[in-house]
């Protein structure tokens, strides 16, 4: 399933004029936490062949799902699974990995290598970030392009929306929670405050309150209940909307009454924290070590997009362990490694820049302290783009091809893709980590200068 930026194949006309319009415009930074490059152009697919991108993305990630529920039945014992576990702290033991509000919003990174996507992070979880940035800069690319108005396919915020609505339980008065929150890190600490929080909520909130649902935005610390149910301002909510993961949550108190109504059924949260197990960079290893236990279409779909992974750390059996051992020593110069904790790059390390004799000890050492993810190395497709800098600096740069779809629902039915890429100005080389623009285009097969779609939205079921 080759899925190739068709940037290079529109009119010369249109590829000049559209970079220089958004340098001049003021639409390029439109993130609530802009990084410091932003791309001038959006990757072009065919929408044909970004629709079919959807279906291994979802087929991936029930296929994760598949791999975690062989090894337990409940949230609370696959987080004991491996060895070195943290409980997240709005987690419900109880939660059964049936559920299929485990996968209720995704946004897995691909890696494109010879025009085939790679999984290389699941990414489920409440704390997926990109909306709805990606949509408006589509938008702003379509109103701009200089050869017609692209038609602007459903948005992401809103399809969230109809998907927030659908988790209301029968019966419920559709009361829905957006809880801010203080953090060390993530979208709460960057943004430095309770107000540009709330600010960067809004949009959420107006895509909920088209939908039909009652919305209340409050701090953490502002709500009350118990086993008995959740309430804020003085009504019982029937869903909790969090973009954060109990983890990064500064005041731990604040989590106590919200944690108790989850773990007593007295709400329910929109992704519930479980979901962020399947994110487990082990996982994928998982995946792997049960080849032999897929139906053929599901071993086809791991063996073609998900690169091989195993683990090592405490806890292995000794077989396995020599075996992955011995494979690594073969195989040291096509894999890379990490710790299944790290992020961001931290402690990554090539394979190809140890030395042979070091190479086996390095994982033999590491692996006795923490559990060590090995992946197969990937050479990246690559695709030149021009950025701007927040300061009006330009520059242009062979960038890695790396696409992020949300996933809505797509846990037993179709998978609703939305185009992402993330980029910056940087090196190709190995994948260490995503960060920065989220953006795309679709376009007709042929030719490629007529009208298509530009957008971060779902495609319709």
């Amino acid at each position: 399933m080759p899925l190739y930026d068709l940037w290079p194949r529109l009119p010369g006309r249109a590829r000049t004029a559209l970079p220089r319009r958004a340098a001049e415009a003021g639409w390029w930074v439109l993130d609530a936490l802009p990084s410091r490059w932003e791309a001038l152009r959006p990757l072009v697919f065919s929408a044909p062949d970004y629709q079919r991108f959807g279906e291994p993305a979802a087929g991936v990630l029930r296929c994760a799902l598949l791999a975690c529920r062989r090894r337990a039945g409940t949230a609370g014992e696959l987080c004991r699974t491996p060895a070195d576990h943290r409980e997240p702290r709005l987690l419900d033991p109880a939660q059964r990995l049936s559920d299929p509000a485990l996968l209720r919003m995704a946004r897995p990174d691909a890696l494109e290598a010879g025009g085939r996507p790679w999984f290389v992070e699941l990414n489920a979880g409440p704390n997926i970030y990109g909306v709805p940035g990606p949509e408006r800069r589509g938008a702003a690319f379509a109103r701009d392009w200089p050869d017609g108005t692209p038609a602007e396919p459903p948005s992401t915020l809103r399809a969230r929306a109809v998907a927030l609505a659908g988790a209301v339980p029968d019966g419920g008065r559709r009361r829905v929670l957006v809880p801010t929150w203080r953090a060390a890190s993530g979208i709460a600490a960057k943004l430095g405050g309770a107000g540009a929080l709330r600010r960067c909520l809004r949009p959420a909130v107006a895509a909920a309150e088209a939908v039909g649902l009652e919305v209340t935005v409050a701090d953490l610390s502002e709500v009350r209940g118990g086993t008995d149910g959740l309430w804020a301002g003085g009504d019982r909510v029937d869903v909790v909307f969090h973009q954060f993961v109990g983890s990064v949550v500064a005041d731990p108190a604040a989590l106590g009454v919200p944690r108790e109504a989850v773990r007593a059924r007295g709400v329910r949260l929109f992704v519930p924290e479980a979901a962020c197990l399947l994110s487990a960079k082990q996982v994928p290893a998982w995946m792997h070590e049960d080849l032999d236990l897929y139906v053929p279409w599901d071993r086809a779909l791991v063996l073609g997009h998900v690169p091989w992974t195993a683990w090592l750390g405490p806890g292995q059996c000794a077989e396995r362990r020599r075996y992955v051992l011995a494979r690594a020593a073969r195989e040291r110069a096509g894999l890379v490694v990490k710790p299944s904790r790290g992020h961001g790059g931290t402690g990554f390390v090539a394979g190809a820049d140890v030395a042979d004799g070091d190479w086996a000890g390095l994982l033999a050492r590491r692996s006795r302290e923490e559990t060590l993810v090995l992946r197969r190395r990937l050479v990246p497709d690559t695709t030149w783009m021009r950025f701007r800098c927040a300061d009006g600096a330009r520059t242009t740069a062979r960038v890695l091809f790396v696409l992020s779809p949300f996933l809505l629902n797509g846990h037993g039915g179709r998978p609703r893709p939305a185009p992402g890429s993330r980029c910056g100005p940087r090196s190709a080389g190995e994948h260490r980590g995503g960060g920065g623009l989220q953006h795309g285009a679709a376009a007709p097969d042929s030719p490629p200068r007529s009208r298509g779609s530009c957008s971060s939205a779902p495609l319709p079921a």
